[in-house]
């Protein structure tokens, strides 16, 4: 609700969105629920497509941004009424396409770390990543598809063939 009054980000520029733990985000642990990290990542990744100004694009060519897999690292337990940031940003493309990377920090401390894939579709299905990139309007570098990023692609593809398997 505040991405529209807050400052605008490049679109592969990295953006940070706080959050504060309450008790209703909790675990019988008392601490951070798992689905709730996946939450706010959600709530940080459409704050970053406003504010890079995609949103926009999106909503007048009609696509539904959707993710297709994602691997998360919890690094420690959150407790309850920690203020944490959500980081989001682009770090890698392929033809298909967009893997993000997600941070819950907390002063100097990581919490978890997540890469998500991610695509946008229309009425005739998923978006060559150069035509989203036209129509966005983005004209500048690429972030390098990594070598983790292409054992991420290459194992999720190997679960998707191996479920289509069975």
């Amino acid at each position: 609700m505040t991405a529209h009054r807050r400052t605008r980000c490049a679109m592969m520029e990295e953006t940070h969105l706080t959050f504060r733990v309450m008790p209703t985000d909790l675990d019988v642990n008392m601490h951070l629920t798992n689905s709730r990290y996946f939450s706010f990542m959600d709530l940080s990744r459409v704050d970053h497509m406003i504010r890079n100004g995609a949103w926009k694009d999106i909503r007048a060519n009609k696509l539904k941004p959707v993710l297709r897999s994602g691997s998360i690292r919890f690094r420690r337990a959150v407790p309850p009424f920690k203020k944490v940031d959500v980081t989001t940003r682009v770090v890698g493309l392929d033809e298909k396409w967009i893997y993000l990377e997600h941070k819950l920090i907390a002063g100097e401390t990581i919490y978890s770390v997540a890469i998500l894939k991610a695509a946008f579709l229309d009425e005739t299905g998923r978006i060559p990543v150069d035509r989203l990139l036209t129509m966005f309007r983005y004209e500048g570098e690429l972030p390098p598809m990594t070598e983790a990023l292409a054992l991420i692609r290459d194992a999720d593809d190997a679960v998707m063939e191996a479920s289509a398997a069975s």
